[in-house]
């Protein structure tokens, strides 16, 4: 979705159904009425009516999870490129003496100003955090209840979230808890298929810091050799007063370390609010859980005792991953 489409889907009053003040619940059942798909769902060739009212309610929340995580990606990287950018103009202006650069440098504050704007009135990273909660407490009784237990996850999450996101558990109330007829083994459909997810995610995200890792030493590398450049140069300039013109060259050496230094901030606003190293750990703590679920099933198989177990350790992971992502909100970087 293009910075043209945030602004159009604000103006077109998505923005006052979903500010906030308005109730998370009821924005939620709304938005569930008019959400289009691609949707998922946690398993086929379901037949129980209880179920089905589960796995319908998941697939709406992760569809709206999804669209909203991809809504603030975007304007994260609008916000991360927009700061630094109006730096280096302002930086043209005011050392280059390029004086038509204060009149772009207004412009791109503007800019930048009203994409924030949207992105509060949006509330897509509220959105996008809460609704993958929901989606995920969601899985988890899905999984109970296709085995025939009659524990409901509203009542085994963590206090972190029933405080912090009491709508979830008034949505998990109003589900049907009826004894389901035909009980299935879910050891593939939430232990096996769970643990290839957060092994594909984790190389994902290994990839991501990587790549984080290659661009901030070369922004170290370029920056320390434009100060050396900048060392050599005024040596020179001392020692021997060639006859040269040395305000361009000083120009392109400030301009050169400004950018440097500016990138970094780009970095940090950007790279920073993915919360590489929390999300590796998660996924590493995921995995060696199901590894370990999946051991204790072929064992013992697949008992109450061990869902239960499952069932708390999932919900767990599930409120940290909310608690560091809840500090990732996009905003401004000057």
């Amino acid at each position: 979705m293009s910075l043209k489409e945030i602004y159009s889907k604000a103006k077109n009053g998505e923005d006052s159904l979903n500010s906030k003040n308005s109730n998370p619940k009821e924005v939620f059942l709304k938005e569930k009425e008019s959400c289009e798909g691609p949707f998922y769902h946690i398993m086929g060739n379901i037949n129980d009516s209880a179920l089905i009212e589960i796995d319908n309610l998941f697939a709406v929340a992760d569809n709206l999870s999804i669209k909203n995580a991809n809504m603030h990606k975007k304007i994260l990287l609008a916000l991360s490129i927009l700061g630094p950018l109006i730096s280096v103009v302002f930086f043209l202006y005011f050392e280059g003496e390029i004086h038509g650069m204060i009149l772009l440098c207004t412009i791109l504050i503007g800019i930048l100003y009203l994409i924030h704007r949207q992105s509060n009135r949006l509330d897509c990273h509220r959105k996008y955090l809460e609704y993958r909660v929901l989606a995920e407490t969601l899985r988890a009784q899905f999984f109970l209840s296709i085995k025939g237990s009659k524990v409901q996850v509203a009542e085994i999450m963590p206090w972190f979230i029933k405080q912090g996101i009491p709508w979830i558990g008034e949505i998990l109330k109003t589900l049907p808890l009826d004894e389901v007829k035909e009980t299935k083994d879910i050891i593939y459909f939430w232990v096996f298929d769970q643990k290839a997810y957060h092994e594909g995610a984790l190389l994902k995200a290994e990839a991501k810091r990587e790549r984080q890792k290659k661009i901030t030493k070369m922004a170290i590398y370029l920056t320390v050799s434009a100060y050396i450049i900048g060392l050599i140069f005024e040596t020179i300039m001392y020692v021997h007063s060639p006859d040269v013109e040395a305000h361009l060259i000083r120009l392109g050496l400030k301009i050169i370390i400004g950018f440097m230094s500016v990138s970094t901030i780009f970095l940090e606003s950007y790279y920073g609010k993915m919360s590489l190293s929390e999300t590796i750990n998660d996924h590493k703590r995921m995995i060696a859980l199901y590894t370990k679920i999946g051991k204790d099933i072929l064992k013992k198989g697949e008992t109450e005792e061990i869902l239960l177990y499952l069932a708390n350790q999932f919900l767990i992971e599930n409120s940290t991953w909310y608690a560091y992502q809840s500090k990732n909100k996009a905003e401004l970087v000057f």
